[in-house]
Formats: C-alpha cells, sequence, structure tokens
C-alpha cells in the first residue's frame, strides 16, 4: 500500500472518529435500560418533570434548586416520550456519548489521535461514567458540561485575540455552574491552567471578564443552593480514611455502591475485586502520566495542566471542606471530574511500552466490564425492585381495589412513603384508591405531598374488598407491623404476592 493510501485510510479514520466515538457512548448508555428497574432518584425527577412550569419554579424555590437546569430539561422531554425507563434515561445516554466526544475533541487539540482516541474509550467505560449515563439524574451532564468548557477554553487561548471563543466559554461555564454547583472549581481549575502553562496577558484578560461574568450570572442560582444546603449531601462521610477511599474508588471506578442482595451471586465479590483492583491501577496509571515521558507528538505539558486541576482541585476542596466543616463530600456530584481522570490514564498507558499499555490496559478492561455489569442488571439500582413490584400490582389488582404505601418513618403527618414506587410506573396503579394521600408534591411543592398515618382512615377500610401494601426493607418493622394489624383489625387477610431484594407486596382481602 502506498504512503498516499494509508494517509488517505488515516484521515478517513479520523473524520469517522467523532461519529464512532459517539455511537459507541450511546450504545454504553442505552444497553440495557430497558431491564433495569427505575429507583427512587429517578422518581424524583419523574415527579419534578411531569409538573407544570410554575409548579416547578415553586418546588425549586423549597428544595432540589441545585437540580433544577436538568429538570427544566427532562420537563421538555417527557412532552415529547412520557416516562418509560429508556426515553426518560436516553438524554443520560446521548449526554454520555457527548462526554466521549468531547474527550476526543479536547485532546486532539493537545496530543495525538491515538492518544484522543484512547481518552474517549476510556471515559466511555469509566463506571462513574457509564452509571450516570443509564440513569434519569443530571449528573452526566456536567460531565459533558466540563468537557466542553475546558475544550472551548483550550480552543480560546489557541484563537489568540478572537472574541467569539471567548464568549463560547463564558456561556458553557454559566451551563456548567447551573449543572451542578460543585463547577465553579472547574472555573477556578482554569485559572490554575493558565498559571501552570504561563499564558500570556490577554489569555488571562479573556479568562478573568469569562470568569468575572460566569459569577455575575449565577450567583443569585448559588446563593439559593446555599439556602438548601441539605441538597448537597450533608450526611455524607468525614472521616479521612473513608473518604480517601471514596475518592480513589467510588468517584471514578463505581456508581451508586450496588447492593450485593439485589445481584446475582457471581457479582458478591466479583465487583468490589474489580472497583478496587482499578482504583489502585488507576493511581499507578495517571502516576505514570505525570512521571514518565510523553509519546512524541503529545504536548504533556499541556495536558496536564488541564487535567490535574480539572480532577484535583474539586475533590481536594470538598473533601477538606467534609472532614473539617460539614460532611457534603458525595461521589456522584464529581462525576464531573472522570473525563480528566481519562485524559490522565491515556496519557499514563500511552508512556509506556506497547506490549506492557496492551497487558495493563486489558486486565482495566476486565475491571471495568466486571463492573459496568454489576450495573446493568434489573435490581442494581441500589436494589431496587420497583419494576417487579409494580408488575405483581399491575397484574393482579382490579380497578376500584385500594392501595397503602407503608411510611418510611413514624410521624402524623409523613411525606417519604413507598409511593415513589407509583410515580415511577404510574400505569401499574392506574384505577387503585390511595389511602393515605392528602395533598400530592405539586400541591405542596415539595417532591413528595403529605400522607397521613392509616389510623387516621382505618374507618375507610370497609369500603374495600382488596387491599395492596407495599413497603421496603429498610423502613421501621413498627411502622409496617401496626399497618398490618391495622388492616387485619379492619377483617382482612393477607398474603405476599411477591418479596424482592427491597419490597414486598401483600394482597389483603375481606374475610368471607
Amino acid at each position: 500500500m502506498s504512503l498516499a493510501d494509508r494517509s488517505g485510510i488515516f484521515i478517513a479514520s479520523q473524520r469517522g472518529a467523532p461519529l464512532a466515538v459517539f455511537f459507541f457512548g450511546l450504545l454504553v448508555g442505552v444497553t440495557p435500560s430497558w431491564s433495569i428497574s427505575l429507583w427512587t432518584d429517578e422518581a424524583v425527577t419523574i415527579s419534578a418533570a411531569e409538573r407544570s412550569p410554575a409548579q416547578l419554579l415553586g418546588l425549586l424555590s423549597n428544595i432540589d434548586a441545585v437540580h433544577g437546569a436538568y429538570y427544566f430539561l427532562m420537563y421538555g422531554w417527557v412532552q415529547l416520550t412520557g416516562i418509560g425507563a429508556v426515553g426518560l434515561r436516553f438524554p443520560s445516554a446521548v449526554a454520555l456519548a457527548g462526554t466521549c466526544v468531547g474527550v476526543l475533541f479536547l485532546v486532539r487539540r493537545l496530543a495525538t489521535p491515538s492518544t484522543a482516541i484512547t481518552a474517549s474509550a476510556v471515559a466511555a467505560l469509566l463506571p462513574r461514567l457509564a452509571w450516570a449515563g443509564i440513569e434519569a439524574r443530571p449528573f452526566i451532564f456536567s460531565a459533558l458540561a466540563a468537557v466542553w468548557s475546558t475544550w472551548a477554553l483550550v480552543r480560546a487561548w489557541q484563537a489568540g485575540s478572537k472574541r467569539l471563543p471567548w464568549v463560547a466559554y463564558t456561556l458553557l461555564a454559566i451551563a456548567a455552574v447551573f449543572f451542578n454547583i460543585y463547577l465553579v472549581f472547574l472555573v477556578a481549575g482554569h485559572g490554575v491552567t493558565l498559571a501552570v502553562r504561563r499564558s500570556p496577558r490577554r489569555v488571562w484578560i479573556g479568562w478573568a471578564v469569562s470568569t468575572a461574568v460566569t459569577a455575575a450570572a449565577t450567583l443569585p442560582f448559588l446563593a439559593l443552593v446555599r439556602s438548601q444546603q441539605s441538597q448537597l449531601g450533608t450526611g455524607g462521610d468525614r472521616n479521612p480514611l473513608s473518604l480517601l477511599r471514596k475518592v480513589l474508588v467510588n468517584q471514578l471506578y463505581l456508581g451508586e455502591t450496588p447492593n450485593d442482595a439485589a445481584l446475582p451471586s457471581l457479582f458478591g465479590i466479583a465487583w468490589q475485586a474489580a472497583a478496587i483492583l482499578l482504583g489502585l491501577s488507576g493511581a499507578v496509571i495517571m502516576a505514570l502520566a505525570i512521571l514518565r515521558p510523553a509519546r512524541p507528538g503529545d504536548m504533556k505539558r499541556e495536558l496536564l495542566a488541564v487535567a490535574l486541576p480539572w480532577l484535583a482541585l474539586p475533590t481536594v476542596a470538598i473533601a477538606l471542606y467534609a472532614i473539617i466543616v460539614a460532611p457534603v463530600y458525595q461521589p456522584r456530584y464529581f462525576t464531573f471530574t472522570a473525563p480528566a481522570a481519562a485524559v490522565l490514564i491515556a496519557l499514563g498507558l500511552r508512556s509506556l511500552r506497547r506490549r506492557l499499555a496492551v497487558v495493563i490496559g486489558a486486565i482495566c478492561l476486565i475491571g471495568c466490564l466486571i463492573v459496568l455489569a454489576s450495573q446493568r442488571t434489573p435490581f442494581s439500582k441500589s436494589g431496587s425492585d420497583w419494576s417487579a413490584a409494580a408488575a405483581i400490582v399491575g397484574e393482579y389488582a382490579q380497578p376500584g381495589d385500594a392501595v397503602y404505601f407503608s411510611p418510611r418513618y413514624d410521624a402524623s403527618l409523613v411525606s417519604l412513603t413507598a409511593r415513589r414506587i407509583a410515580e415511577a410506573y404510574p400505569g401499574n396503579f392506574q384505577g387503585l384508591t390511595d389511602l393515605t394521600l392528602r395533598k400530592t408534591g405539586a400541591e405542596t411543592d415539595s417532591l413528595d405531598g403529605v400522607s397521613v398515618q392509616l389510623s387516621e382512615v382505618q374507618n375507610e377500610l370497609a369500603g374495600y374488598a382488596h387491599i395492596w401494601m407495599l413497603y421496603g426493607d429498610r423502613y421501621p418493622q413498627n411502622v409496617v407491623a401496626d399497618g398490618k394489624a391495622l388492616i387485619e383489625e379492619a377483617g382482612f387477610d393477607g398474603s405476599v404476592r411477591w418479596s424482592g431484594p427491597n419490597v414486598t407486596v401483600i394482597e389483603y382481602t375481606r374475610r368471607g
């Protein structure tokens, strides 16, 4: 084959690379979204997205403002697709694909095409990004915004004195902060990047102006989110060793920790071993990226200047805050750092001899596939078995039956109950009377509305021939027992229709 022929093939492959990377990322995000049960956080997305814009604004003024941009995006989307699992998760799959393409374009500006391809493939397979790409939550969009705002920064500093690239950077930075407030640390990290690479004065001026505009545009939003600080995860960990484990393993190499009771026995130890292996090997590979010489054509100093502040600054800042002030660190909020890790891993692999890189890469690939497989079993999302529980109700319940969603805590008025199952799978509960619901979430500007205890409606039970009771295995046993006793005292006999790793469904039938 002539040199001209080889050059033509290379150019064609590079032109087709973005499309190939996009569809590979999309495949990872979509497969098998149709068979994985929706879970509690996705039910929150449904609850928010099905409201009118005015109702959604009412919700965000009280809670979850941190996810407001995503909820408005999903509001528009569900008008087109409804709330089926595949349609609901599809935007996240597209965002994963877009993130991988962004990594490709970003690294292409600073390294060889082969390094860019490697980085985009690593991004698609990193368990944190793969998890976020297959659930209807906003975290993958923070990664998408982080990648493309960083690409815009690189493009702006390479464009000289042109203003349009800085305008693009500013708009993307504002969007990034609206999708995840921790991305303010990414914008600050971009300043570190410019300092490390000793950028000229004109670049500093462009970044400073963009940062000032971003701050002015997002400060009211940040203040609102700050007033809802519980949404930042104040129930997190503050033990330094535990935080270190979460940073090294959970932040990049897991999604939310799987529930072993909901996984096939094969995964009981396998996913844990794979995640620890990935954490250790990933740390070593990223260290190699820093310490070993780069391949010819890779602008190593530039790549490190981009990726290291992106990965380290937000993580270290919030981890220290969690230890010293308040335990706000949650790995899922740092999904946006995973593309930076993909860049460092690709750079580290490329610094090795080819055979060694292939061996190490193969080991890491196997580890990733094990974790990805554990993420994609039917009940993998924190053990959620809602799809199966709802299907039982849909199959056996009749219109006019009653349903009782057991509370998740003991109080006269409660918000959290098993009702989110019906939010996720409303078709299976159509025609059933919800015994304890008094006001919906939309009516109270809350996520779940208000319910009363079953004792408040005990006299109403006589009007039904069948009552369906749903509760979770982590619900207060005294509350569950009280509910069972009240229904039986009202003249019903119960039998367990289905019991999974999380939810139990009991059918009560009136005696005689």
